[in-house]
């Protein structure tokens, strides 16, 4: 269940900025100031530090949001990534490997997998059977379905660890892909007794029953945040968001932020800060870094 919509109109963000929609997004850059210490950020990946792209594999972390993070990294209480990614790739795509992010901690997989920078602590389950066999049969479809209907050539299948996305944005046209394949997607993981997480143009099938709320949970209750900040971009983020609400309603501290565009319009109606793409969140992290401490642009160790 998701948390009723803020507003049926929210403001419109300035190109590549961000706007407050809600009184609790106009608080929290003061919020988070008065007690960095306190402050839990957490972010997704796709759509929100990292642009969407045709191929996931070509996908991202922006540079300015990449600065961003070094920026917060220590300064935060708490600093974490939590994506449908493999943990392995998010690092990658984080360049975790470099310095500045020395105290980040990385979820993927919905939580499954994990990363510590600090302790450099990597986990990552091992994948049952039944993901593998997701994968043969969806590449057997797409392959039976762009035979009778050319137009999906182009659906990819992603392999990411305990999970298998089908992706039909590089489709001819993904729209038909689309509605030739994702009850099809659907219906393997009924069978198998996966998982079903639907997204911008993806159907990702995993074996672990858990979502992003889970794993927003398990670092409220490690940390004991004054101000958790959440920003997402798509529908796998609402169950996270909702936690971020209730602690609202519940009189803390706190903002969902999003990374809006035309592809999920809805998600423009759960922020308390809107933002407009990547671009966007980048800003909004950079001067919630300035109210968080010294600001001369300089990174945490």
């Amino acid at each position: 269940m998701t948390h009723p919509p803020t507003s049926p109109e929210p403001p419109t963000p300035p190109s590549q900025g961000w706007i407050a929609t809600t009184s609790a997004g106009s608080a929290v850059l003061d919020r988070a100031g008065a007690d960095p210490a306190g402050v839990l950020l957490a972010a997704d990946l796709d759509g929100t530090l990292a642009p969407i792209v045709e191929n996931p594999d070509d996908a991202a972390v922006l540079p300015r949001a990449r600065a961003a993070l070094e920026r917060l990294n220590g300064r935060a209480g708490t600093l974490a990534v939590i994506t449908g990614r493999p943990v392995r790739r998010a690092c990658e795509m984080l360049r975790t490997d470099r310095p500045g992010l020395g105290r980040i901690v990385i979820l993927g997989q919905y939580g499954v997998e994990s990363f510590e920078a600090a302790t450099g602590e990597l986990r990552v389950p091992e994948a049952p059977p039944a993901v593998a066999r997701a994968r043969a049969l969806l590449a057997d479809a797409v392959a039976r379905i762009a035979v009778t209907d050319p137009a999906t050539a182009g659906t990819m299948i992603e392999v990411k660890g305990g999970a298998v996305a089908l992706h039909t944005r590089r489709a001819a046209d993904p729209a038909l892909a689309w509605h030739l394949l994702a009850p099809r997607a659907r219906a393997v993981g009924e069978d198998l007794g996966l998982y079903i997480e639907e997204g911008r143009e993806v159907v990702e099938l995993t074996a672990w029953h858990t979502d992003k709320s889970d794993a927003l949970q398990r670092l409220i209750d490690r940390a004991r945040p004054s101000t958790v900040i959440m920003c997402g971009d798509d529908l796998g983020d609402l169950p996270a968001m909702r936690l971020v609400a209730e602690r609202i309603e519940g009189g803390g501290a706190g903002a969902r932020v999003v990374s809006w565009s035309a592809e999920q319009p809805s998600m423009r109606r759960y922020a308390d800060v809107l933002c407009d793409s990547p671009q966007g969140v980048s800003q909004f992290l950079e001067e919630l870094a300035g109210r968080m401490g010294k600001d001369d642009g300089s990174p945490e160790e």
